[in-house]
C-alpha cells in the first residue's frame, strides 16, 4: 500500500472571461533597471489589439490589456521573451496554462529527488494541481540520502583523519588520530535526516496544490498511472524523475557473496577491515580514498585500462600516483568473471591484462561501483511507446521533452549529465516546457562545471582536447603544473595541474581541467569564462590575488605564450 503524506484537493480551473477586452499580468525576469521596463513597453508600439501596457521594474511584472480577437497571450509573451527578458509566471486572471478537469491532476511527477522537487516548486508557482509519487529511496532522492551529502561528509571526515597523520612540513609532526567509526556513521545519518527534512520536506510542507504519495507508479496509458497496482491517477502532463541506481553487473556468484553498494556501505556502522571496490569511476574512487583514509584497507578493480576512463590519461595518471602513495591497490584491465565464498572470505576470479586468470581474496567486503542505470524498468514505458536510449535513459531534448507531447523527464533517468544541480534545472525546465509560456527555457550544458571529490580533486568545464579534436575545432592546450603556482609552493603541496584549452582562431576559452587540492573551487570561474566567451588574453590580463590557487588560472593563460617559470612573482 502507498502512504499519503500530505496534500490538498484544491485544483485550479480556467476562469476565461467572455469580453473581448481582457487583462493579464506577467511576472517578468531579467529586468535590471527602469530602462528595461521602458524597452519592453516600446516593443508593443503599433501592436494591433493591445489596448494598454504597464511594465514595472520595481514590481518585476507587466500588466497588459488587450483585445483577444486581435492578439493572443502567446503573442504578448513571445514579444516579451527576447534577449534577457522572460515571462516567468502568469499572475493575471486569464492564464494560458492548461488546467485539469474535475478529479484529474494538472501534473503528476514520478520520483522524489532533486528534479522532482524542483518541478514541484515551479508547479506550485503556476498554481498547478500536482501529484508526486515516489518509490524506492526516501523523498529527497539520491543526493541527500545516499549520494552527495553522505559521501562528501565522509570524504571530509577522512581528510581530517589523513591530515592528523600526514604533514607537508618537516617541522610539523602529527601525532595520529582516534577514529570512532560508529559515531561517524551515526552523525552522518543525523546529517542526512536533518537535510532531508529541511531542504526537501519542509520546503513543500505548506504547498496548497501538492499531494505526495509513497508508491511505485506505472503508466497504463499516456494520461494514466497506477500506483502499486491499485489506484489510478490521471493528469494532463507527466514528468519522469525517477533517477538512477547502481548498475549491478551480471557476474557468476556475485549475488551470493553479499556485496555492498554506496547505499548499504554508507549505513554500515561496523568498519570493514578491508574492501574491494569494483569500478574506478567517480563513485568508486571517492569511496576508495575516503575509506582508505579512515583506516580500511582498499583495493580497486577496474575492467578498463585506467581509472576515470572518461577523462584524458594525464588526469588518470595523476590520480593513480596519489592513490598508490596512500597504499591503495589499483588493478586496471582486471575483469572479474566469478565470485564465490570460501569461509568468511570472498574469492574474486579475475582475467588479468595478459589474458591469464588469477584469484583475489577479499576478507572484508565487496563494494560494487560499476556505474549506474536509469530507473525505467518499472514505469511501464512499453505501454505508452516512450522512447529510451540504448542504455535505457529517457530520451529528451534541451527542453526536457520526450517523443510524447505530454510526458517530460528530468534528472538521472534522462540522457543528460547526472548531477543534482542539473536535475534541479531540468525539473524547472520540464514544467516550463509543459505549462508555461511559449518560447520556454532550454538547458545548455556547453559550459557545465563538474567536480570529482577525490584528493586531489578533479574538476572540469567545457571540452577537453580529445573532444575538441573530435569536433574539428582548431585548438591549443596550456598545461601548468602546480609546482609553478606560488600558493601551492607555499603550502608544500604541488600535486596536480591546471589545463586550459583555447580556440586558436578566436582565442576564446573552450575548455578547462583542474587537478588540485580544492581544485573544484576554481572551476566555476572557468565555466563562466567559457559561457561568456572570455578570451585567454583577457584571463591572462586580469587581476588575481597573490598566493591564491586562482592565480594559477592567470599563469596557465600566460603559459600559452610565455614560460612562467622565468617570470617573477605577480609578473604577466
Amino acid at each position: 500500500m502507498f502512504k499519503k503524506l500530505f496534500g490538498s484537493n484544491n485544483g485550479g480551473e480556467n476562469n476565461n472571461g467572455t469580453d473581448k477586452q481582457e487583462e493579464v499580468t506577467f511576472e517578468i525576469t531579467g529586468m535590471t533597471c527602469d530602462h528595461c521596463a521602458i524597452s519592453i513597453e516600446k516593443r508593443f508600439d503599433g501592436k494591433k489589439g493591445l489596448v494598454s501596457k504597464k511594465v514595472s521594474y520595481a514590481d518585476g511584472n507587466g500588466t497588459f490589456v488587450y483585445d483577444a480577437e486581435k492578439i493572443s497571450q502567446d503573442e504578448i509573451i513571445g514579444t516579451i521573451n527576447k534577449g534577457n527578458f522572460k515571462v516567468a509566471n502568469v499572475i493575471g486572471k486569464d492564464s494560458p496554462v492548461e488546467k485539469a478537469g474535475q478529479g484529474q491532476y494538472d501534473l503528476i511527477i514520478i520520483g522524489g529527488g532533486s528534479g522532482a522537487f524542483s518541478a514541484a516548486i515551479k508547479a506550485e508557482s503556476l498554481g498547478l494541481k500536482t501529484l508526486m509519487v515516489n518509490g524506492g529511496l526516501d523523498f529527497g532522492g539520491t543526493c541527500v540520502n545516499v549520494g552527495c551529502v553522505p559521501s562528501k561528509n565522509l570524504i571530509r571526515a577522512a581528510e581530517a583523519a589523513y591530515h592528523a597523520t600526514h604533514s607537508n612540513f618537516a617541522s610539523i609532526k602529527p601525532k595520529g588520530v582516534d577514529i570512532d567509526f560508529k559515531q561517524l556513521i551515526q552523525d552522518k545519518k543525523k546529517l542526512v535526516a536533518t537535510l532531508q527534512q529541511k531542504k526537501y520536506m519542509d520546503v513543500v510542507n505548506d504547498f496548497q496544490n501538492l499531494t505526495m504519495l509513497e508508491g511505485w507508479a506505472e503508466f497504463v496509458d499516456e494520461k494514466t498511472i497506477v500506483v502499486n497496482g491499485e489506484d489510478k491517477y490521471t493528469a494532463l502532463k507527466f514528468i519522469i524523475a525517477t533517477g538512477a541506481t547502481t548498475n549491478i553487473p551480471e557476474i557468476a556468484g556475485l549475488d551470493e557473496v553479499g556485496y555492498l553498494t554506496n547505499v548499504s556501505l554508507f549505513d554500515l556502522e561496523e568498519q570493514p577491515e578491508s574492501i574491494t571496490v569494483m569500478g574506478a569511476g567517480y563513485i568508486g574512487l571517492e569511496i576508495a580514498i575516503a575509506y582508505n583514509r579512515l583506516g580500511t584497507k582498499v583495493r580497486v578493480i577496474e575492467f578498463t585500462d585506467r581509472p576515470l576512463r572518461s577523462q584524458t590519461p594525464d588526469i588518470s595518471e595523476e590520480l593513480v600516483t596519489q592513490m598508490e602513495k596512500e597504499n591503495i591497490e589499483v588493478l586496471p584491465n582486471f575483469r572479474a568473471v566469478k565470485f564465490e565464498k570460501e569461509g568468511t572470505n570472498t574469492i574474486i576470479h579475475c582475467k588479468c591484462p595478459d589474458g591469464s586468470m588469477t584469484k583475489i581474496t577479499e576478507p572484508g567486503k565487496v563494494v560494487v561501483a560499476t556505474g549506474t542505470r536509469p530507473n525505467t524498468s518499472k514505469l511501464g514505458v512499453q505501454n505508452i511507446g516512450l522512447q529510451l536510449t540504448e542504455k535505457g535513459h529517457v530520451q529528451v531534448n534541451e527542453k526536457m521533452e520526450t517523443n510524447l507531447p505530454n510526458i517530460f523527464a528530468a534528472g538521472d533517468v534522462a540522457n543528460t549529465p547526472p548531477f543534482v544541480y542539473t536535475a534541479a534545472t531540468e525539473g524547472n525546465t520540464a514544467v516550463d516546457s509543459a505549462f508555461a509560456a511559449a518560447n520556454g527555457s532550454k538547458v545548455d550544458y556547453s559550459s557545465l562545471p563538474w567536480v570529482v571529490f577525490t584528493d586531489p580533486q578533479i574538476a572540469g568545464a567545457g571540452l577537453d582536447e580529445a573532444q575538441a579534436a573530435a569536433q574539428g575545432i582548431p585548438f591549443e592546450v596550456s598545461k601548468l603544473g602546480l609546482e609553478n603556482v606560488p600558493r601551492a609552493i607555499a603550502a608544500n603541496d604541488t600535486r596536480g595541474f591546471i589545463k586550459l584549452i583555447r580556440n586558436t582562431e578566436t582565442d576564446k576559452l573552450i575548455g578547462a581541467r583542474v587537478v588540485a587540492p580544492e581544485g573544484g573551487e576554481l572551476i566555476q570561474q572557468l565555466s563562466m569564462a567559457i559561457k561568456f566567451g572570455i578570451t585567454v588574453k583577457e584571463l591572462a590580463e586580469g587581476f588575481y590575488p597573490y598566493l591564491t590557487l586562482g592565480e594559477g588560472i592567470k599563469l596557465a593563460a600566460i603559459t600559452f605564450g610565455k614560460d612562467v617559470s622565468k617570470l617573477s612573482c605577480c609578473a604577466s
